[in-house]
């Protein structure tokens, strides 16, 4: 799979990287940059000793994988373009890239395909995480598990809108403040993980810093606290499990927005809409509730 862990990923022919010592007769990040197009894994290099790079650009290596043959991939709506960088090595790739985005020749800046690839991964975890957790609380109380008073739609608990109803241990603004101090910290230490792999396994971290050291790819750092019950134990299994969660990933995202639209359109939480739909579906579906008809 091509999941890379380069900080800067050089694609640029003309400028190559002084005290690089290809063993090509290619410079070695236009090496690397075929090796990309080819399906192949990017990995990050160290910096020569004795080089001073004086683009002040990083150089990667690519590790060989094997790319999927056009003829045996699944294709939706793969341009001759998006077919040229995306050759079905990645966990769910399709060939669809309407943008380019993934185009290693197109985008600049943090917008590369490595953290693109990176960022779908980390994405399609929370909002998977996130349209459970919004949805629970209404299941829960239908069900007479939790306090009526608590089985509240998700947008009656937070403050974006300001429309918060309930106070648990503190009021929804302290419990917000609260929050994005604690993610701030998890997102910087998985940032510092992501720019050099196996840094948290190095800090102090109330003695689980053992636990931390990943394997290697941010992505899927695995070990007893991320890998707990030990899934993907042959190549063949990891990365069906790999294909499974990116489909699911993009499908929680897409939920997270309908849950946002529905709120908005109806102002009722998503487990109220499949039952009112369920209930009469000729008068409770999307065009009955956006006026379209």
């Amino acid at each position: 799979m091509a999941a890379a862990t380069a900080t800067r990923t050089l694609f640029s022919p003309s400028v190559p990287c002084v005290g690089c010592k290809p063993q090509t007769s290619l410079p070695c990040c236009e090496a690397s940059r075929q090796a990309f197009l080819g399906g192949k894994s990017l990995r990050f290099a160290r910096s020569h000793p004795d080089s001073s790079c004086k683009s002040n650009r990083m150089c990667v290596r690519a590790v060989a994988d094997k790319p999927v043959k056009q003829s045996q991939r699944q294709l939706w709506f793969a341009s001759k373009q998006s077919l040229s960088y995306l050759d079905g090595s990645l966990p769910g790739d399709y060939g669809f890239d309407p943008l380019g985005l993934m185009d290693p020749e197109g985008p600049g800046g943090f917008m590369e395909p490595p953290w693109l690839i990176y960022g779908e991964i980390i994405n399609g975890r929370y909002a998977m995480l996130g349209a459970v957790g919004a949805i629970a609380p209404e299941i829960l109380g239908k069900l007479g598990l939790i306090p009526q008073e608590t089985a509240l739609p998700w947008f009656k608990t937070g403050v974006f809108p300001p429309a918060g109803t309930y106070n648990y241990w503190a009021d929804p603004y302290t419990l917000f403040v609260l929050e994005m101090a604690l993610m701030g910290f998890a997102e910087h230490r998985r940032a510092q993980d992501y720019y050099k792999p196996g840094s948290m396994g190095k800090q102090y971290f109330l003695g689980l810093e053992k636990f931390l050291g990943g394997s290697g790819n941010p992505a899927y750092p695995g070990g007893p606290l991320f890998n707990f019950l030990d899934l993907g134990k042959d190549e063949k299994s990891l990365q069906d499990l790999k294909v499974k969660e990116v489909k699911n990933g993009r499908l929680a995202m897409l939920a997270i927005v309908g849950y946002f639209i529905q709120a908005m359109v109806t102002g009722v939480g998503p487990f109220q809409n499949l039952l009112d739909h369920l209930a009469d579906p000729v008068h409770n579906n999307i065009l009955t509730n956006l006026k379209i008809h």
